[in-house]
């Protein structure tokens, strides 16, 4: 395991955690996603790494996904968890996180290639991306505040 990705993606989630906090929930983050619907996107999306990561050490086939683009999957995401709270969207996320977490630790070859809605990476490049998003959101959340 890449000790220093995990504590990247920790560190980069603690970071954006932080700075959602200093936020109050009828604050517009995106156009049309305030706190609720942000930790909605977040939720669904490591929903689905979970399933993506137990399909792999479960040594299931790779997974078949009707990817139509990162937009329509972000609205789905949300969509689907329309009528959570912002506290259950939240919970719901460090939730996955933990087990997203632990599955990576059960991961000895982060050179594995692993198959996701818009197309295969390695477990590093998908850790890579995955910092690189929640900085970006960092970034966008740090110039509302």
């Amino acid at each position: 395991m890449n000790n220093q990705l995990i504590q990247d993606l920790k560190l980069a989630r603690d970071d954006l955690w932080a700075a959602l906090d200093t936020l109050d929930e009828a604050i517009e983050i995106y156009p049309g996603w305030k706190k609720r619907e942000f930790f909605a996107h977040v939720a669904g999306w490591e929903a689905m790494v979970f399933t993506v990561l137990r399909a792999y050490l479960s040594n299931q086939s790779s997974l078949e996904f009707d990817y139509q683009g990162v937009d329509k999957l972000n609205a789905y995401y949300v969509m689907v968890r329309q009528s959570t709270t912002v506290y259950d969207a939240r919970l719901e996320c460090e939730i996955n996180r933990f087990a997203i977490l632990t599955l990576l630790e059960q991961i000895g070859d982060f050179d594995a290639v692993l198959t996701f809605p818009w197309g295969q990476n390695t477990v590093t490049e998908f850790l890579e991306g995955a910092i690189e998003h929640e900085r970006l959101h960092l970034a966008d959340i740090v110039q509302l505040i």
